[in-house]
């Protein structure tokens, strides 16, 4: 059987316990041989003004997703071009000929998906993974979306390149966190606690101008 590879990528500024559930959802979901985890140079569909360093989302990430079978990853932080997952979908193309490569997303990121650089070679190389609540509106949007936008039908929950998973995605907007941060608010239920301390030492997102 093809080798099996996760492709999580995201700005994680910073990675908090809602990527950490999703990632670890699809993991029980699918027996995946290979998980990356990617965070991205900067991000590019939209302004982010408080981005932590690239080092530092890169050593948050490592603190975030300390199993042994996560991989984080440095390639698009690296990479001389803008940050767009195709180049690393090519990249890993080209690494592992012969796998499957499945990109993990939440819904709100797949709603926005024709909207990414060369989607429709994505689509032809890689299946897209999005957490669906289960809520039959929330699956009939998905579907929709799908049809509308990618001219793929889903049946079910599942179609060629695409298919959508019943987990319940942990809400927590990252901009609402890193106010919080700033603010000096408790964040210790939305941030795992080597996160939270790494925050704090490094006086991230105005940490310190509350101290």
């Amino acid at each position: 059987m093809p080798m099996k590879i996760a492709l999580y990528g995201g700005t994680f500024n910073p990675p908090h316990f809602g990527h950490v559930r999703l990632l670890e959802a699809f993991c029980r979901e699918i027996a995946f041989d290979k998980v990356l985890i990617v965070p991205d140079k900067r991000p590019v569909h939209k302004i982010c003004e408080d981005l932590a360093l690239d080092s530092e989302r890169l050593d948050m990430c490592r603190l975030a997703f300390p199993d042994p079978q996560y991989e984080v990853s440095d390639m698009e932080i690296t990479r001389p071009s803008d940050s767009y997952t195709v180049y690393t979908v090519r990249a890993l193309d080209e690494q592992y000929p012969q796998a499957e490569i499945f990109l993990l997303m939440g819904s709100d990121m797949f709603l926005s998906f024709h909207k990414w650089y060369h989607y429709r070679e994505l689509l032809e190389r890689c299946t897209l993974c999005v957490a669906a609540r289960q809520n039959a509106d929330d699956l009939h949007a998905l579907r929709s979306y799908a049809f509308s936008h990618l001219r793929i039908y889903v049946q079910d929950h599942i179609a060629p390149h695409l298919r959508f998973s019943d987990i319940e995605p942990l809400e927590i907007s990252s901009s609402a966190l890193r106010e919080a941060i700033r603010s000096g608010r408790d964040t210790h239920v939305y941030l795992p606690p080597a996160v939270e301390t790494y925050i704090r030492e490094k006086g991230l997102y105005g940490y310190r101008t509350q101290r």
